[in-house]
């Protein structure tokens, strides 16, 4: 295995961390955190089973020889780390916690850097993989927007306008 993939498979397994730090303390202090009104602690550790799936699996489709297939996978597990910064929409960064927003940043961080490396492999290696990139970021997005729309108007929160006021 050359170095690049050695690369990819630690920083997959350092966002993943990032990733476990982040959900672990949200789940331990969740009254310290500002979470939409249908969000429970226990329901945030069930997110993160997926997202580990996700990377783990990754990481066994570069061992297996099927590294396109790893590409899609860390975009779903990118898209989901970056769904940390939700907790934005219901605080501004100053109010909450410098703890809190010191594990969201490291894990989001951690996100960006493998998201942008898994891009540079993308083009140096399969270009062709890029539509399915694009096509899983898109279905990512629209699930993610569905399911926020659903939820909140069964069980509405409180939005912070912190970001245009």
């Amino acid at each position: 295995m050359d170095f690049p993939v050695k690369l990819y498979k630690a920083l997959i397994w350092l966002t993943l961390y990032a990733s476990a730090l982040h959900f672990f303390d949200n789940v331990y202090f969740f009254n310290q955190y500002p979470e939409p009104a249908w969000l429970t602690a226990p329901l945030v550790a069930m997110l993160w089973i997926p997202i580990a799936l996700l990377a783990h699996r990754a990481v066994d489709c570069i061992y297996t020889g099927k590294m396109k297939d790893s590409y899609a996978l860390i975009h779903s597990f990118v898209s989901a780390n970056f769904l940390s910064l939700g907790h934005y929409f219901f605080e501004s960064p100053s109010a909450i916690l410098p703890r809190i927003n010191h594990v969201i940043f490291l894990q989001v961080a951690m996100a960006s850097v493998l998201f942008l490396y898994t891009l540079w492999l993308q083009y140096s290696r399969s270009p062709d993989t890029f539509r399915f990139a694009r096509r899983v970021w898109l279905e990512n997005i629209m699930i993610t927007f569905i399911a926020a729309c659903v939820f909140e108007y069964f069980w509405p929160s409180h939005w912070d306008n912190w970001w245009y006021s």
